[in-house]
């Protein structure tokens, strides 16, 4: 009997968890190309990765045909395949099969769909919805209402309950305003002119690259301030559990890593030290953004030719400063 997996569709880190290889599919949108021609194509590439006949059945019995629009399927021949619809993303067709499994494209997807609280404030009362983002941003959102005099609280509540950090404001600057007064340091308050509700997109991604330029700030201050950068040291702190952030700007080639079932359980592949756990060799990025998320730390991406990026393609952004525990 097939075991079912255990994942909700818009958790990753269930994804990430197996250490054995996983096929990551990415279909881009309709490129004008016969699903006829895209799909031996796909077939052909995880053949030649090592991918069992059981797993591509799988790719295919989740994507029987050309999809409306992008999606990612990872699969391994042995659970029930996960399906991410990501509309919007843009790409060609790619496929890998290795461990762990490749969720960067992913995480890159959902960054720049963050969680926000929309606002309408009128004259006397406001109205508020909770817009679910990142893999969930196709989800009905929460609705409330309160008087503008409670509108400060109210999103207060509001974020809380949707771990947002995002507030998008219809209506006159004053309330944006008086937002930013009330709840400083707790969430980011765009404006955005009018009552009427606009497509937020650009707004959604123009505050997930302010938030990416304040992590690179971050990440440039000072090794004990609290961030590190490069593999090895990367490695260190997440093997630690002191990553609150991992900032990844993948190389057309990186490094690899030792990986086991753990977050704590990775290091760098140069490492010989014997370990009291079972390794596997995987790409550095790869195994850094499995032992983020199993860690709960929030993963960032960021393209290798930003500036600012870290070295190595890799750096963390710490729980605590490093001088109190020592790099």
């Amino acid at each position: 009997m097939r075991a079912t997996t255990l994942l909700d569709r818009r958790e990753l880190v269930d994804v990430v968890r197996p250490v054995h290889p996983i096929a990551s599919v990415y279909l881009g949108p309709d490129q004008g190309v016969p699903w006829s021609t895209r799909w031996p194509a796909l077939v052909d590439r995880l053949r030649r990765a090592g991918a069992s006949q059981a797993t591509i059945t799988d790719v295919e019995i989740a994507v029987p045909d050309a999809p409306d629009h992008a999606v990612a399927v990872f699969a391994d021949g042995g659970h029930v395949p996960a399906v991410f619809s990501t509309p919007g993303r843009t790409g060609p067709d790619v496929a890998w099969f290795r461990a762990p499994a490749h969720v960067l494209p992913l995480v890159a997807y959902a960054q720049e769909r963050p969680a926000h609280v929309l606002v309408i404030a009128g004259p006397d009362r406001a109205r508020l919805r909770i817009v679910p983002g990142g893999l969930d941003a196709d989800a009905v959102g929460v609705r409330m209402s309160c008087p503008t005099s409670d509108l400060a609280e109210a999103c207060r509540t509001a974020l809380a309950q949707s771990g947002a950090r995002l507030l998008v404001v219809h209506g006159d600057l004053d309330t944006a305003d008086r937002l930013r007064a009330d709840l400083p340091g707790e969430a980011t308050v765009r404006r955005v002119p009018g009552s009427r509700p606009v497509d937020v997109g650009d707004i959604l991604r123009s505050t997930a690259w302010l938030w990416t330029a304040r992590s690179l700030t971050d990440l440039a201050k000072p090794p004990h301030g609290g961030s590190v950068q490069g593999v090895a040291r990367t490695i260190a702190a997440l093997a630690r559990g002191h990553v609150r952030e991992l900032v990844v700007s993948p190389l057309e080639r990186n490094a690899a890593a030792w990986f086991g079932g753990a977050p704590s359980q990775i290091l760098p592949a140069e490492e010989t030290t014997p370990t009291p756990w079972s390794r596997r060799r995987g790409d550095a990025v790869d195994v850094a953004v499995r032992a983020a998320l199993l860690a709960g730390a929030t993963v960032r991406v960021v393209g290798h030719r930003t500036p600012g990026a870290p070295a190595e393609g890799i750096g963390a952004l710490c729980r605590f400063p490093l001088a109190l525990v020592g790099a």
